[in-house]
């Protein structure tokens, strides 16, 4: 398990957090499009006492999928989910992670292929992100395997490239209010 965050929008490891994935290798879990599955952050362990994140990382959940014979690589990732600042809740997603003991639910879209994909999820903690750089990434991987989809064609971004750090969403003063916030990358 790594912990550190990358900051460096072109290291490779802001895919998956891993330089070479071996889809023989990892259990690929399987899941029917349209339902809702849990994704978990945790720092050292798996209990519920586990230090999540640091209340100090504060900053947006993010989740895209890809298919899986694309390696993540090129144009082949769509953003299924995302979570910003909670006004009425005066929250950041990362505080739900928190409060969550590290889980979070998201419902994998219906109007995507039937197939294998991969998973990634995102935090990025914006407790620096004032300045350029700085912002902090956390993104993690899994397979999965989708039945009960009815077909689509979402569009497709490539992950490196996909934040400027410059933009709003990567250079951001979260000491200023959350209300402003605005999630980088694609729609």
């Amino acid at each position: 398990m790594r912990n550190g965050p990358i900051k460096d929008l072109n290291n490779p490891l802001l895919l998956c957090r891993s330089t070479g994935m071996e889809p023989a290798l990892t259990e690929i879990m399987p899941v029917v499009a349209g339902s809702e599955i849990v994704v978990e952050w945790h720092h050292f362990n798996t209990t519920e006492s586990d230090n999540v994140i640091s209340p100090s990382h504060r900053g947006p959940c993010l989740v895209y999928m890809a298919p899986l014979e694309s390696n993540g690589l090129g144009n082949s990732w769509f953003k299924i989910y995302e979570q910003g600042f909670n006004v009425e809740r005066n929250m950041w997603c990362t505080d739900v992670v928190r409060e969550n003991h590290g889980k979070l639910t998201v419902k994998i879209p219906t109007q995507i292929n039937n197939g294998e994909y991969l998973l990634r999820t995102e935090i990025i903690a914006l407790h620096n992100a004032k300045t350029e750089g700085e912002a902090q990434f956390y993104p993690n991987c899994a397979q999965i395997s989708v039945t009960g989809a009815t077909s689509g064609n979402p569009e497709l971004y490539p992950i490196s490239g996909i934040y400027n750090s410059t933009e709003p969403g990567v250079l951001f003063n979260k000491h200023k209010g959350g209300a402003t916030y605005i999630i980088p990358g694609p729609p």
